[in-house]
């Protein structure tokens, strides 16, 4: 990840990098991506501190769908 990213391009990486993971996640909320996508930003909330980020404003980006929703930007703590 760069140094600043934010949950849209986390998850992006995540399905491209764990797509079985993926598909999990999906099914466990029976294919609502919208429900799944949240989890994993929660779960990367969540885990901020293990992860060595912080959690900054706001933003809008593309969703995995493509479509511009909010999301969290997030910044690599040095």
């Amino acid at each position: 990840m760069k140094d600043e990213f934010d949950s849209h391009d986390f998850i992006q990486l995540y399905a491209c990098a764990f797509p079985l993971s993926y598909l999990d996640t999906l099914w466990e909320y029976d294919g609502n991506a919208t429900t799944a996508n949240s989890q994993i930003a929660q779960h990367v909330a969540d885990m901020c501190n293990e992860l060595g980020i912080s959690k900054g404003e706001d933003v809008y980006s593309k969703n995995i769908r493509g479509n511009v929703t909010p999301c969290k930007l997030w910044t690599k703590i040095a």
